[in-house]
């Protein structure tokens, strides 16, 4: 097994981690080999999507990490594939309020996301779809096949089970970027991805094996809070990084996540002298204006420690980070591809806050605080009142 950060393997079992960098290392391993099983399955995606016209309402749906995966999807979909209406909502949404998310006339297709496929907000958000709905389509897109995601099945549904992604730590890593590749590849079908993969991919090792130490670095113990910022897409990615921190640390960093423009009215407050700042910078040549406005900002009016994480090189952002990691490679990635880095970075950082804070990554709770498929979830059937 490869390691992070110059520890040896036998450092990392010590410190109850090796699940996680294994599956953080296996990314780039990862991508290839399920976006090759999506390509393989070319033709019977394109015949289901022949039923789905650009009328229908996509829906994005997961909880926790495949959620956010949903959020980092959604403003691609609407943007590049001609979707009038795509939504990302949460499992935890639909479940808890069915009747404000799901239309009955609304033709839709409801993609769903999970690791385990056993969440029961994830099964329960599928019900609830075919109770409510009179035309559903539904593409599940889960890394067990043992799940009860993966079990589901009719003549209206692309079910997809990528197990080399199936994270036995208890943070989504390998998972969430796995599942994001997917989706894509399924909704985008008509083109062929294999460059931009392997291009992300090359990216990735780059990082894994040249910056993971940098990353590490940014990290001292009086560090008190994550603030990760991202727009677009990347706002999902920025939701993911903060949650593997608050995961991986048990709590002990807290982290919050939102916009670069949303920081200023008002969450821009909580920074401390002790506060790191994680941006993920668009790929997206108009919105980058906006990125470098605020970073000019942030690295002005603090002493915060600012780790940029951008798409590609760019003189004027390496001169306000303290951190600057970049596609070093010098070949612009594809805007929809621009979340895979940020969600590496975001991942090398919390590993390395928790094996410094003495955490066990590999099981954060060992009381069983927080659980790694949720607990305690009980279903109501729908109509019933109390």
């Amino acid at each position: 097994m490869s390691t992070l950060f110059g520890l040896t393997r036998e450092a990392v079992v010590s410190k109850q981690a090796n699940y996680t960098v294994e599956e953080i290392l296996r990314q780039p391993t990862v991508w290839r080999s399920i976006y090759g099983k999506i390509a393989g399955r070319r033709d019977e995606i394109k015949k289901f999507f022949g039923k789905v016209d650009k009328k229908t309402r996509i829906i994005l749906t997961g909880a926790g990490s495949s959620g956010f995966v949903a959020d980092a999807l959604a403003p691609v979909i609407r943007k590049e594939l001609g979707f009038t209406q795509v939504e990302a909502i949460h499992t935890t949404d639909i479940v808890a309020s069915p009747q404000q998310y799901l239309v009955a006339e609304a033709k839709t297709l409801l993609i769903s996301f999970g690791r385990s496929g056993n969440s029961p907000e994830s099964i329960a958000a599928i019900q609830l779809a075919e109770q409510l709905i009179k035309d559903v389509r539904h593409i599940v897109i889960t890394c067990n096949n043992q799940g009860e995601l993966a079990g589901f099945a009719n003549e209206r549904t692309l079910n997809f089970q990528f197990d080399e992604a199936n994270d036995q730590g208890f943070a989504m890593t390998s998972s969430v970027t796995g599942m994001l590749l997917a989706a894509y590849g399924i909704l985008n079908i008509e083109q062929d991805l294999s460059a931009m993969v392997n291009k992300v991919a090359s990216h990735a090792a780059e990082v894994l094996q040249n910056q993971c130490q940098t990353i590490a670095d940014t990290y001292q113990l009086q560090v008190d809070r994550l603030v990760v910022l991202g727009a677009g897409n990347l706002f999902g990615a920025a939701r993911e990084a903060a949650l593997k921190l608050l995961e991986l640390t048990a709590g002990k960093v807290i982290s919050r996540y939102d916009t670069p423009m949303g920081f200023r009215h008002g969450p821009k407050a909580m920074l401390t002298p002790h506060t790191v700042i994680l941006y993920f910078v668009s790929g997206n040549d108009y919105t980058k204006h906006y990125d470098l406005d605020m970073l000019r900002e942030l690295s002005q009016a603090s002493k915060n420690k600012l780790i940029v994480v951008s798409d590609i090189y760019d003189e004027a952002m390496e001169k306000v980070a303290d951190v600057y990691i970049f596609n070093s490679l010098r070949d612009k990635i594809a805007e929809a591809f621009s979340p895979f880095i940020p969600l590496v970075v975001g991942q090398l950082f919390a590993l390395s806050a928790s094996m410094r804070l003495g955490c066990t990554p590999d099981n954060p709770f060992p009381g069983g605080e927080v659980n790694k498929i949720v607990q305690g979830v009980i279903i109501h059937p729908l109509g019933s009142t109390r």
